[in-house]
C-alpha cells in the first residue's frame, strides 16, 4: 500500500458548510481505505486560516518537513480549501510538492497538482472565499442600517435611543457610567459586562474601545448613586 499523510484544516473562513477535523477525517479515510492507501500520519490546523500559505501554518510547516524528510510522497486533503484560500496559498504548496514529486489528492481521488480539475478546484477555493467575505461584509452593512435610526442628521449612538425596546441600552450605560466613577479600568468594565451576559447592540461582546467611546460620551458630569 502507498502511505500518505492527513492534511486537515478548519477555520471561520467556512461559513456555508462547517467542515469539522472529524468529518474531514473521515472523508479522508474512507477514500484511503478505497484507494489503496495506508495513512502514515495525520496533520491538522485546527481554527487557521486558509489564506495563510502551508509553511506558515503550525501544522502545515511540520506536514512539509515531513514530506521532505521521510520519503511519504502523497498527501491526502478533504478538498482543495484545505490547501488554500487563496491562489498564492494554493500554488505555494501545490508547486512545492510538484517541485519535489509529491501528490496531492482530495476526498473525491482529483490530483490537485498534477490535473486541471485542480487548478480549477484552487480557483474555486478562493473564489468561494471572496464571496464569504462579501457576503458578511454585506450582513454588517446591513445590522447597522437597521440597528441604527437618524435623528436630526445624525445617528443614535449605543444608550441613547429613545424606544423602549434599548431600554437595556440605558441601563448599561449607566452601570459604565458608575463603575467608571468608582475608578474601574476599561479594561475590567468590559470584561465584567461580558461576564455577566451584556451585549452591544449587534450582539458582539463589549472591547475596551467601546466602553471607552460611551464613556468619552456620557461621564463627562458627575455620577450619583
Amino acid at each position: 500500500m502507498t502511505k500518505a499523510f492527513l492534511y486537515l484544516r478548519t477555520s471561520s473562513d467556512d461559513r456555508g458548510v462547517k467542515l469539522g477535523i472529524e468529518v474531514q477525517r473521515e472523508g479522508c479515510l474512507a477514500f484511503a481505505q478505497r484507494a489503496g492507501f495506508e495513512v502514515a500520519g495525520e496533520f491538522a490546523d485546527d481554527g487557521i486560516t486558509g489564506t495563510l500559505p502551508m509553511h506558515a501554518r503550525p501544522q502545515g510547516k511540520l506536514l512539509i518537513a515531513a514530506l521532505l524528510g521521510n520519503g511519504v510522497k502523497t498527501v491526502l486533503c478533504y478538498d482543495a480549501k484545505r490547501i488554500g484560500r487563496t491562489q498564492p496559498a494554493f500554488w505555494s504548496f501545490i508547486g512545492m510538492c510538484r517541485d519535489n514529486g509529491i501528490t496531492v489528492v482530495d476526498k473525491d481521488g482529483t490530483d490537485l497538482g498534477g490535473s486541471v480539475m485542480g487548478g480549477v478546484n484552487g480557483m474555486l477555493a478562493e473564489m468561494d472565499r471572496n464571496a464569504t467575505v462579501e457576503r458578511l461584509a454585506a450582513g454588517k452593512r446591513a445590522a447597522r442600517a437597521q440597528g441604527k435610526q437618524h435623528v436630526n442628521g445624525g445617528l443614535y449612538h449605543y444608550g441613547e435611543h429613545p424606544r423602549v425596546e434599548f431600554a437595556g441600552e440605558r441601563e448599561v450605560v449607566q452601570r459604565v457610567r458608575r463603575l467608571h466613577a468608582e475608578g474601574v479600568s476599561q479594561y475590567a468594565i468590559a470584561k465584567q459586562l461580558n461576564a455577566e451576559g451584556m451585549r452591544t447592540r449587534y450582539g458582539k461582546q463589549f472591547k475596551v474601545m467601546t466602553v471607552g467611546r460611551i464613556i468619552q460620551r456620557n461621564c463627562k458630569g458627575t455620577i450619583t448613586a
